[in-house]
């Protein structure tokens, strides 16, 4: 079968198996990303009256999709990544070993940016971000077989893209760098010639952070602000990950090394790191794949949440890598690819069900919502955006999720502040306590207990209303399964 014609059906079957997702519940990281984006202006906070620590430009497609229709608009978005992903790594591939490995490649990429294993049956930062680190190893690529400006300036672009999308994807930085000490080394690049790509590469790089920063500052998001949301709260956050429970992240960590291994990613990820230590594969090449994957690896492990998306970030070295080897090996990388469509699909039928129901969050945020009035507002205590997105009312308090609280405001000063205060949210939905790991919530919940009464305790969270406001009693849906699972083992 020739090359476009493999790559034509990577990119449907790809296709084919997100499309029974379309219209599935949102996860909680895709219904914050609709609340923030829909509402993106100058406002009080980072994004409008949000606070995420993301950047622009994963922001602007949330954008996009909360004013083009939702879900739905999201989900169609989603599917632009993941074609380009597939045709750049394909064409990535073939630019290093030919029409084979660029057929692989093309396979191994559809996989990867579909798998629900890898969470990647969502629509999330690591999906929009991959289109970019595919692009940095094309341009790469081409950068050093053929030396010229545009080339280096378009590396450079596409690595601030990806950084842009989501700030821990330095990747294909780590593969043009280390593509590019590797030519040095073999003699294939000049000094000279390596200094115009690497000036090139920045200057790329330098140019679409000007204009992504400058753009989001037009909407209200200040250069300042986005620096620590996107840096220095990352390391205030790792302290606070660091003293959870060790029982609560070796359960995660378990989980998703779990399904990693299942899915047969985390063999791909194996062979296209020790490729090198084999001299039929070993080229300047095939090195920046292994540190890109490796890199990939420690960006997994350093950022301490331990999701499955996450995953996706591995998903571009490993599609181009494994495509490279599948070009000289006719067993080991055909063999590894073909059991990963296999689970993949399998995954996505078992998978399906369970998403497509309505769990108890979301149940929670429906009954609200049967019952709230115009002008009504919710805060959820803590996490779990797609209660809050399910019941159609804003927030007034700028966290939507439970880091940012417990790293930002763990002594639930700002949030004291607003329940005592005339902008105190209508309704207010607590999951156990108010009080969470590492967080002091004494002062807050004696504001709470003088100035809201429960009303209701749905699917094991306990709904209170503002003293004062009269609405009837939220009821959830007769047929709700209040502990559904959607996740696959």
């Amino acid at each position: 079968m020739g090359t476009q014609r493999t790559v034509l059906l990577a990119v449907v079957a790809a296709v084919a198996l997100r499309l029974p997702f379309l219209g599935v519940l949102p996860s909680p990281d895709e219904a914050g990303l609709l609340m923030i984006g829909g509402q993106w202006g100058v406002g009080d906070s980072l994004y409008g009256d949000y606070w995420i620590d993301r950047p622009p430009i994963l922001l602007t497609w949330a954008w996009l999709a909360a004013n083009t229709g939702g879900v739905v608009a999201l989900r169609l978005l989603g599917l632009i990544p993941v074609i380009v992903t597939i045709v750049v790594c394909s064409a990535a591939a073939g630019r290093i070993a030919g029409a084979r490995a660029a057929r692989w490649a093309a396979v191994a990429a559809a996989v990867l940016t579909v798998s629900p294993w890898l969470g990647a049956d969502r629509v999330n930062a690591e999906l929009f971000a991959a289109p970019w680190l595919a692009l940095g190893v094309y341009a790469a690529i081409r950068a050093v077989q053929t030396p010229t400006a545009r080339w280096g300036l378009a590396t450079g672009a596409a690595i601030a893209g990806a950084v842009l999308t989501k700030q821990n994807h330095a990747d294909a930085a780590v593969f043009a760098v280390v593509l590019l000490i590797g030519c040095l080394v073999t003699c294939r690049l000049q000094p000279a010639a390596a200094a115009r790509l690497a000036a090139g590469a920045l200057g790329g790089a330098a140019l679409v952070s000007l204009v992504v920063v400058l753009a989001a500052w037009t909407r209200g998001t200040a250069p300042g602000e986005l620096f620590d949301a996107l840096f220095s709260f990352r390391l205030r956050a790792a302290e606070v990950l660091a003293s959870d429970p060790e029982g609560a992240r070796v359960g995660r960590r378990n989980g998703v090394l779990r399904r990693w291994a299942i899915s047969g990613h985390m063999l791909l990820v194996l062979v296209v790191l020790c490729a090198p230590l084999l001299r039929r594969f070993r080229s300047p090449e095939s090195w920046a794949l292994s540190a890109m994957a490796a890199f990939g690896c420690f960006s997994v492990i350093a950022g301490g949440s331990w999701w499955n998306h996450y995953l996706v970030e591995l998903a571009v070295p490993v599609a181009v890598g494994i495509g490279v080897i599948a070009a000289r090996s006719r067993i080991v990388a055909p063999a590894t690819i073909g059991y990963s469509v296999v689970t993949g699909v399998v995954g996505t039928v078992l998978i399906l069900p369970a998403v497509g129901s309505v769990d108890g969050p979301v149940a929670v945020g429906r009954a609200i919502a049967a019952v709230a009035e115009p002008g009504d507002t919710i805060v959820n205590a803590w996490g779990r955006v797609d209660l809050v997105y399910a019941t159609g009312l804003d927030s007034p308090y700028e966290h939507l999720w439970s880091l940012p609280v417990r790293t930002d405001d763990p002594r639930l000063e700002m949030f004291g502040e607003l329940v005592a205060g005339p902008a105190a949210p209508t309704w207010l939905v607590i999951r156990r306590q108010l009080e969470g790991w590492g967080m002091d919530a004494e002062a807050a919940q004696a504001v709470v207990d003088r100035r809201y009464r429960q009303v209701a305790t749905l699917c094991g969270y306990r709904v209170y209303l503002l003293q004062g406001v009269e609405r009837r009693t939220p009821e959830p849906p007769s047929d709700v399964q209040c502990k559904r699972s959607t996740r696959l083992l």
